[in-house]
């Protein structure tokens, strides 16, 4: 069966009010991401980046999901509101 990973840039430090003032770079999250292959036992099928909005949730291993400033691009919808999207990478892989 495929699956996919996610990985996003994790918050560095916190800022006023508990919320992020940084995050990991994008070439920390690839370097995350090879140590995560190197160390299970799947097939990788694809490996991509992905841009992903900034109300992500937590994934169930709560090591990557909702995070990261040096990654993120802020897009401007209706009414000027920003939302930020972060650059993160998927694997799709086999088990």
């Amino acid at each position: 069966m495929i699956q996919y990973k996610d990985f996003t840039p994790r918050i560095t430090e916190r800022g006023p009010l508990g919320g992020a003032s940084d995050y990991e770079s994008f070439s920390e999250v690839v370097s995350a991401v090879n140590q995560w292959i190197e160390s299970t036992t799947i097939q990788v099928i694809n490996v991509e980046t992905v841009v992903l909005p900034d109300r992500i949730e937590g994934t169930s291993d709560d090591v990557y999901g909702l995070t990261t400033k040096n990654a993120f691009h802020p897009v401007t919808i209706s009414q000027g509101l920003a939302i930020k999207y972060f650059q993160c990478v998927r694997v799709w892989y086999r088990e």
